[in-house]
């Protein structure tokens, strides 16, 4: 859990302080209903994206708001109508603020004038995080953030994720379903975050599968004797952290995870060495226990009797074991590893 979970709602206070100093500083400008951040006072605006309106194009922009002196500036803060759901007393009168001076005022509240990274969408590129380093060098003259790293979108099945479409998930449906919120960050970690990424449920059921390998590969290192020479240990970490430094690229990170839950020597070294990397990875594996659950005799029985056509490539009669084995509640997946069998 984060240290800090802050509603926007209890931090009006400081928004208000923090869009008095920003028109103190001479950077807004007044209508009758909205003050508004005042872009041309800035040496530069759209530093992210280098966003450039032509001249052409300010007058139809304008329009959509003509009190406005120039499509790029933007509302701070408001005069709320009467029937407003959300407006506070505030020194302009009942108002409530920006969309964009919410993040710039309690950022500053927690994290300072400057403070190292800022995540957010691509979407938010153009405008909502060009208009945060607006409002901070309007505010203290410094851009907030040292990097500023965008996410691309999450398609689900190849196509949007929206409520029209029907193809949202949430995190307990998808647990409800069998796929433990851990899986869901096997998923994510094998694309790089300015990637697209397509969501499947048999994108889901591989990242499962991937899961039970990792465990299972970090337990056997665990339980093994063998010594490793500590150059070997080095050069894993090495390579680790050579991916992770390089805008955090976790496939080929995750490589490397691979390379040590795979690697034919057992060692404790090797265990310890996950653990290590576990500490970027988020799967708290060092405290992970395999359920203990024993399996029906009549399950385990259905099971060899699979592994037997699969071994014999009766693919009729393996296929007829997998269907009984669901019918009676049970997962089973196929895996280089084996084949996995888990009550639903």
């Amino acid at each position: 859990m984060p240290e800090i979970i802050a509603r926007a709602t209890q931090h009006i206070k400081c928004m208000e302080e923090y869009v008095q100093q920003i028109i103190a500083n001479g950077y807004t400008y007044e209508t009758e209903n909205t003050i508004y951040f005042d872009t041309s006072k800035l040496d530069k605006y759209g530093v992210l994206s280098n966003k450039d309106v032509k001249e052409e194009d300010l007058e139809a922009r304008i329009d959509v708001d003509p009190n406005k002196r120039h499509p790029n500036d933007f509302a701070v803060w408001f005069k709320a109508p009467e029937n407003h759901l959300m407006k506070w007393d505030t020194f302009w009168g009942k108002c409530y603020p920006g969309w964009h001076l919410e993040c710039s005022a309690m950022s500053h509240e927690y994290l300072g004038e400057e403070f190292d990274i800022h995540t957010g969408g691509v979407d938010h590129i153009t405008v909502h995080h060009e208009n945060e380093i607006a409002q901070a060098k309007g505010y203290c003259g410094k851009i907030p953030a040292h990097y500023w790293m965008h996410l691309e979108f999450l398609q689900v099945d190849g196509r949007k994720m929206s409520k029209s479409l029907n193809n949202l998930y949430t995190i307990d449906q998808l647990n409800e379903m069998g796929y433990e919120p851990s899986v869901f960050r096997m998923f994510n970690l094998g694309a790089h975050y300015k990637k697209q990424i397509n969501f499947t449920l048999d994108a889901m059921d591989a990242a499962k599968t991937a899961l039970f390998r990792l465990r299972d590969g970090y337990l056997k290192h665990k339980e093994g004797n063998d010594d490793v020479d500590e150059s070997i240990i080095e050069e894993y970490k090495t390579r680790f952290l050579e991916a992770i430094n390089d805008d955090l690229n976790m496939p080929v990170a995750m490589s490397v995870v691979w390379d040590v839950v795979k690697n034919p020597i057992k060692s404790k070294k090797f265990a310890d060495l996950i653990v290590n990397f576990d500490r970027v990875l988020g799967f708290d594996i060092k405290n992970y226990v395999p359920t203990t659950n024993e399996l029906p005799q009549d399950v385990k029985d259905l099971i060899e009797k699979r592994n037997a056509a699969r071994a014999d490539k009766n693919w009729a009669e393996s296929d007829r074991l997998r269907d009984e084995l669901i019918s009676m509640g049970y997962d089973v997946k196929d895996s280089k590893e084996g084949t996995i069998v888990e009550k639903k």
